[in-house]
């Protein structure tokens, strides 16, 4: 009778019959490590990635382009004339309603007082449509307003990576920005 009971409960417990689901797997994508050239446009020049393309939107607007990646860096060049707290107001707008979706928000500032070049950038951690924001200013006559956009459903989880490599070209961009005299 033991035997016959111990048998039983070894069946039932030993009869689980549930699965769990496979959780989706994204590939570790391999990048090549960048090499650098000056690009010049405008009134300003900076260090490109060479894996990227520079397309020319109009007048000062351009476009980074990283096919591998499929995204973009916008850069639009703002003229100032007495209207620096305005465009900035404009800036943090477009900051703020970015941010609508972000987990946090990471800032890191940078500035060169001898090329005249300050600047500032927004990390988004989490589903925003764009995962870094900055601009770079002269402070008196030249603003640069920039955002990244991947070519994709937002998912941080499955951008990180590319998040990451875009973020040390922006780091570079600014680290190596000049402007030329007009």
């Amino acid at each position: 009778m033991r035997i016959l009971l111990i048998f039983s409960f070894l069946t039932f417990v030993s009869c689980d019959d549930s699965t769990l689901p496979k959780q989706k797997g994204f590939f570790a994508p391999e990048f090549s490590y960048p090499t650098y050239e000056n690009q010049a446009l405008c009134n300003f020049k900076f260090s490109r990635n060479l894996s990227s393309n520079i397309i020319k939107k109009n007048e000062c607007n351009y476009e980074i382009y990283y096919k591998e990646l499929d995204a973009k860096i916008y850069l639009n060049k703002i003229k100032l004339t007495n209207n620096l707290n305005e465009v900035s107001l404009k800036f943090d707008k477009k900051v703020f309603n970015n941010s609508e979706y972000a987990d946090q928000i990471l800032t890191s500032e940078y500035s060169d007082l001898s090329k005249k070049v300050y600047s500032r950038i927004y990390f988004f951690v989490g589903d925003t449509p764009s995962n870094i924001q900055f601009y770079i200013t002269d402070s008196i006559s030249n603003y640069i307003s920039s955002s990244t956009y991947f070519n994709s459903k937002p998912n941080y989880d499955s951008l990180l990576p590319y998040i990451h490599y875009i973020r040390s070209d922006i780091k570079k961009i600014i680290e190596s920005f000049d402007w030329i005299n007009e």
